[in-house]
């Protein structure tokens, strides 16, 4: 199979769009979605999870690049990608939120670790054909199949070829184990698997999850998800039914496990 193309066109992002993660964001709360995306209200931090995860993803993506182009990085590679840009995420301007006791550098020992283990024990596909490949697809309204005028846009972690079949890969940190009810359930692997249909992949892909697990002895969970047509229409019908809400300017605070890391909390609480 020959490796897909990685650069993002140059309109990729321009016009009105929305992406899997900001409907995540607005179910779990309206109103930090409104914070963050509508009124660009300042956050006070951010949490340290994302800031992981980001590292996480940069290194997982340099790892797949080099096996797209031939070459198998060491553990050690990995580990130095995973520190320069952990060592990145904390010059940025806003302060990280870490757990109570934790450090910088106790969360960069857990990163260089888990990459031992993803290098043992991780999706080590026969070919990557693509790394964060971005896309944009309309979305229909599964009601009356009209066009909605706010297009879907993201990028998938990776793309591979492996025993013969076309596999959609979504990388993901986790504190613990994915239960049969999100395998079952997310919508992230329906939405990439719908994109999928419009970019230039082989026909009917696969998806999988690859959870990089930060329990006290790190792993890695390589999930097989599927996802039929009732699942792709629940799929649409959440995103239609969030875009909804949004234009109707519809933002009630949801206070509950989310609210403990918000960095806009502040902002709720007066």
């Amino acid at each position: 199979m020959n490796v897909l193309h990685t650069m993002p066109p140059p309109r990729e992002r321009e016009g009105l769009h929305v992406s899997v993660s900001q409907v995540k964001s607005y179910q779990i709360c309206p109103a930090k979605y409104a914070h963050h995306y509508v009124r660009g209200t300042l956050p006070t931090h951010r949490a340290v999870s994302l800031a992981f995860g980001t590292a996480v993803h940069a290194a997982l993506a340099t790892f797949y690049e080099a096996q797209m182009n031939g070459r198998r990085l060491t553990v050690e590679e990995v580990q130095a990608a995973f520190s320069d840009r952990w060592s990145v995420e904390l010059r940025d301007d806003l302060p990280l939120h870490f757990d109570d006791g934790q450090s910088a550098d106790d969360v960069r020992d857990q990163g260089v670790a888990m990459m031992e283990v993803f290098c043992r024990d991780g999706f080590m596909p026969d070919q990557v054909l693509a790394v964060e490949l971005p896309f944009r697809v309309d979305l229909p309204d599964p009601d009356t199949g009209e066009i909605l005028d706010i297009a879907l846009v993201g990028a998938i972690d990776m793309v591979a070829a492996h025993q013969g079949r076309t596999i959609v890969v979504e990388h993901k940190t986790a504190a613990r184990r994915f239960d049969q009810t999100r395998l079952t359930y997310d919508f992230q692997p329906s939405a990439y698997l719908y994109a999928a249909r419009f970019l230039n992949l082989p026909a009917d892909p696969t998806a999988i999850f690859q959870v990089l697990l930060k329990t006290k002895k790190p792993a890695v969970d390589v999930l097989p998800v599927t996802r039929n047509e009732t699942a792709r229409m629940e799929m649409l019908d959440t995103f239609a039914q969030v875009l909804k809400g949004i234009e109707a300017g519809a933002f009630p605070r949801n206070r509950g496990w989310a609210c403990s890391d918000c960095e806009f909390r502040r902002v709720c609480d007066r």
